[in-house]
């Protein structure tokens, strides 16, 4: 793949349907083997629909941090998102000037460029300039390429909790990082 050039921006309503595409084909192709086809379609058409993600970006207690590209014919495309959400936290956590890391998803034609690198640079200074003092988020403990990529980015795990995906419940593990 050829270096591409991408920035950063804030989304709008208009933005949901592309978001929950990204979010939706991502997880679909890394975690739809572990869930059933009904759960699968569950949690695509409930959590991760246009009119979920469309409510998440007006939401008050929501941030959000969009990584764009252009596309040949100059049109905007979203490669990568980044999703906080303010007033959430763990039994597990003792910092209380946490925020949650709810969703990080790449374009998979942008795995291993970068990009989350980058991403995850930028929601850090957004966090810090809110006042925030650590990110916290939940990954799947079956996700091991997840997994590792928090750790490289400086996260260490600190207790679990459990999520649900249709009715299937999956354990995740809670990790930190100090910013």
């Amino acid at each position: 793949m050829s270096a591409q050039t991408y920035t950063f921006r804030q989304p709008q309503s208009s933005d949901a349907p592309a978001l929950s595409h990204l979010y939706g084909s991502v997880w679909a192709h890394f975690f739809a083997y572990s869930v059933s086809p009904s759960d699968l379609e569950d949690y695509l058409s409930g959590p991760l629909s246009p009119s979920s993600i469309e409510r998440d970006i007006a939401d008050p207690t929501a941030r959000f941090l969009l990584a764009t590209t252009q596309t040949p014919d100059g049109k905007d495309t979203i490669i990568g998102a980044v999703q906080l959400a303010t007033g959430m936290s763990e039994p597990c956590l003792a910092e209380s000037s946490t925020i949650h890391l709810r969703r990080l998803y790449i374009d998979m034609a942008h795995h291993g460029s970068g990009l989350a690198g980058d991403l995850m640079a930028r929601t850090e200074e957004m966090a810090r300039k809110e006042g925030y003092r650590s990110l916290w988020l939940g990954v799947w403990e079956d996700n091991k390429r997840g997994r590792r990529f928090y750790e490289k980015m400086g996260f260490v795990e600190r207790g679990q909790k459990y999520f649900m995906v249709g009715e299937s419940r999956r354990r995740d593990l809670v990790l930190e990082k100090t910013i």
